[in-house]
């Protein structure tokens, strides 16, 4: 494949600005790879980037180019490259590179170690892959910004495998945001007697994507009690496994109210660092729970993703949203933020030219 000679990619300064800037192309490190990004999936985590929250702690830097819900194309491959791949495949890049001793994850932190910036981000129109890195190829047959699915996907089945999802559980997922969403797709594969999806009046859209996506019941919980409608419709048991998607903290001490005894809680969606009001850890006991923190995919879910996106079964074109261009970086942010008034998407992605 042609490899152009420079690029652009969006630069996150931090302080909540951003500037795109121009990149040369790098040929590929020892054992690597440059793939020509096609898309990227944007999630919570951009925007807490764009304000300059460190994420990973230790590790994070500014400026960055973000983007971890990357799919693209493989361009050039080293001479001594072991990937698994070849050139002009398609793949899904799992952001990992290493944990210890020392973090490396494409679009948040500093990848060589010595204090510059790089092409390490899916908001850059190339990337540079360092060896070992995981790569996930991926189908021709759907366009690229549903196919950055796979990472939010992957975390899904991984929670799900956590938390012991089984057929005819009764479920229930706080947070109908796009990882929400993608919990409850994994959820459903399992099975489950029902799912609630819980959310706000502001989540309209949100809440009607999980109906179509098959959630049993949705539940705005500023104008319905969700204890007393999780109760009425599980004879008064509640739920089997409650899962917290959801980035506020409110959901934290409601996941308690809504599992049964002796049931499961899931909690996964990240509130930055912020403490939990009126969480009392007796009621843990007493209800004989199992209490379980999500921490991102395996190898292995993020394949039963990719296999779930490939295969249909995993409905990525009703979760797909809108989708941005690099030029276009203010809007997607203030959408992502939910800051344009009247305005939603279930999902939002930038896709390169």
């Amino acid at each position: 494949m042609i490899m152009a000679q420079t690029c652009h990619a969006a630069v996150f300064l931090g302080n909540d600005t951003y500037e795109v800037r121009e990149f040369a192309v790098p040929d590929p490190p020892p054992g690597g790879a440059v793939i020509k990004v096609e898309a990227v999936g944007l999630c919570g985590s951009d925007v807490a980037q764009f304000h300059g929250v460190e994420l990973v702690p230790g590790a994070s830097m500014f400026p960055v180019i973000p983007g971890h819900e990357t799919v693209g194309r493989v361009v050039k491959l080293a001479a001594d490259a072991t990937l698994g791949v070849s050139e002009g495949d398609r793949v899904a890049v799992d952001e990992i590179l290493s944990i210890a001793p020392t973090f490396r994850v494409y679009g948040y932190t500093d990848m060589t170690g010595d204090g510059t910036l790089g092409l390490w981000g899916g908001y850059g129109e190339y990337m540079e892959i360092f060896a070992g890195t995981k790569l996930h190829r991926l189908t021709d047959n759907l366009p690229a910004e549903q196919l950055t699915l796979f990472e939010p996907l992957a975390n899904a089945v991984n929670w799900t495998d956590i938390a012991g999802v089984k057929e005819g559980d009764s479920v229930v997922i706080q947070g109908p945001g796009h990882q929400g969403l993608a919990v409850l797709e994994a959820v459903l594969a399992r099975k489950p007697g029902q799912v609630f999806v819980t959310g706000t009046s502001d989540d309209g859209m949100r809440l009607a994507t999980a109906t179509q996506l098959g959630a049993t019941h949705t539940i705005m919980v500023d104008k319905v009690d969700p204890v007393a409608f999780v109760a009425d419709h599980t004879g008064g048991t509640m739920a089997d496994v409650v899962m917290d998607i959801a980035s506020v903290v409110h959901t934290v001490p409601l996941c308690i109210d809504l599992v049964r005894w002796n049931g499961r809680v899931l909690l996964a969606g990240l509130k930055h660092f912020k403490p939990i009001p009126n969480f009392v850890t007796d009621m843990i006991v007493m209800k004989a729970l199992t209490v379980c923190g999500g921490s991102g995919f395996t190898f292995a879910s993020m394949q039963r993703a990719v296999e779930m996106l490939e295969s249909g079964e995993a409905r990525s074109d009703l979760v797909v949203g809108e989708v941005f261009g690099l030029d276009q970086i203010d809007d997607a942010m203030a959408l992502l933020s939910r800051a344009l008034p009247g305005r939603d998407a279930v999902r939002v992605g930038l896709r390169h030219a």
